[in-house]
C-alpha cells in the first residue's frame, strides 16, 4: 500500500437514508453506490479505500429525542444512548452487508471505540488497527457516533469530522463526500431559480460562502452542507500540498466512476488559490 493512493469517501447520511422518515433506508441507492464502488475498485481506479458514513435518519431522531446532543447529565441517559446506538448499528450492519454481496471486504469499525473529544471536537483517536487491515487491503467502514468527550461526558462526533481527520491521518490523496445534490451552490436551490454550481471553490474564500449560507432559509440542505464546509476549514494545509477534494452526488450512476477517469461530471472541487 502506497499512502499517496488513499482514497477517504463519505457517504452522507442524505445520500444513504431518508432524512423525512425516521428509521428508512434508501435501499436502491445503497447497493447502486455499492455497486459503483466495486466497479471502481475493479478497474484499478481505487486502490486503497476508507469509507465514512453518515447516519442521517437512524441517528439523528433518537440523538434529538433522548437529547445526546447536550451532553451526559445523568445515568438515566445511558441506556437511551445504548438504544441508540443499536439503532445505529442496524444502518451500519445492512450498509456493510450490502457491501459485502458485492465483493467489497468490508471491516465494520466504530468511532466510539477509537476516538476521544472535547467540546464535540475530536482530540484524541486510536487509528493503529484501521490502518493495519487497510494494509491488508480490506475496506474500513466507520460513521458518525457518539464519543467520549472530556468536556461533556459524551458528544456527537459527525462522519465529516471522522472523514476529514482520517485524511490527514492516513495522508489521503483524495476526500470526496457523495451527496444526495450536486454539490455547493451560490444560494439555496430551494429558494434560487438562479442559483448555480460552483464548480471550484476557494478553500480561502469559505468565510464568504458560509456568510452566505448564513443568509439561507436555514433548510436542511443549505444546514449540512454549512457543516461541511466548516469541517473543511482545517484541511487548507492539505490542500495547498495537494489533496483533492470534491463534494458530488451518487444519486445518479457513475458519477464517481467518471470523475476518478477524468471526464467532466457536475461536482464541486475544493481548491488552494
Amino acid at each position: 500500500m502506497t499512502l499517496e493512493e488513499i482514497l477517504v469517501l463519505k457517504l452522507g447520511g442524505s445520500l444513504l437514508t431518508d432524512k423525512s422518515t425516521p428509521f428508512k433506508l434508501r435501499d436502491e441507492v445503497i447497493d447502486r453506490v455499492a455497486t459503483e464502488i466495486k466497479e471502481c475498485i475493479d478497474l484499478g481506479l481505487i486502490k486503497s479505500l476508507v469509507i465514512v458514513h453518515g447516519v442521517g435518519s437512524f441517528g439523528h431522531p433518537p440523538v434529538l429525542q433522548y437529547n445526546l446532543h447536550k451532553g451526559f447529565k445523568g445515568k438515566e441517559q445511558l441506556i437511551s444512548m445504548s438504544k441508540t446506538q443499536q439503532i445505529v448499528n442496524k444502518l451500519r450492519k445492512t450498509i456493510a452487508s450490502k457491501f459485502i454481496d458485492k465483493g467489497i471486504p468490508i471491516n465494520l469499525m466504530h468511532a466510539s471505540s477509537m476516538v476521544v473529544g472535547n467540546k464535540m471536537v475530536i482530540t484524541d483517536h486510536a487509528f493503529e488497527s484501521l490502518k493495519g487491515f487497510l494494509s491488508l487491503g480490506m475496506v474500513p467502514l466507520i460513521g458518525g457516533d457518539m464519543m467520549y468527550d472530556n468536556s461533556m461526558g459524551f458528544s456527537v462526533c459527525s462522519g465529516d469530522q471522522i472523514a476529514v481527520l482520517l485524511s490527514r491521518v492516513l495522508n489521503a490523496e483524495r476526500l470526496m463526500f457523495a451527496t444526495d445534490v450536486p454539490g455547493v451552490y451560490d444560494q439555496d436551490p430551494q429558494l434560487g431559480r438562479k442559483a448555480q454550481l460552483l464548480n471550484e471553490l476557494n478553500i480561502n474564500d469559505l468565510d464568504n460562502v458560509l456568510k452566505k449560507l448564513d443568509k439561507s432559509s436555514g433548510t436542511d440542505a443549505s444546514g449540512r452542507m454549512r457543516g461541511k464546509l466548516l469541517s473543511l476549514v482545517s484541511t487548507k494545509d492539505q490542500i495547498k500540498k495537494g489533496l483533492k477534494v470534491a463534494i458530488f452526488s451518487m444519486i445518479e450512476k457513475d458519477t464517481l466512476k467518471k470523475h476518478l477517469k477524468g471526464e467532466k461530471v457536475e461536482l464541486t472541487r475544493i481548491v488552494y488559490e
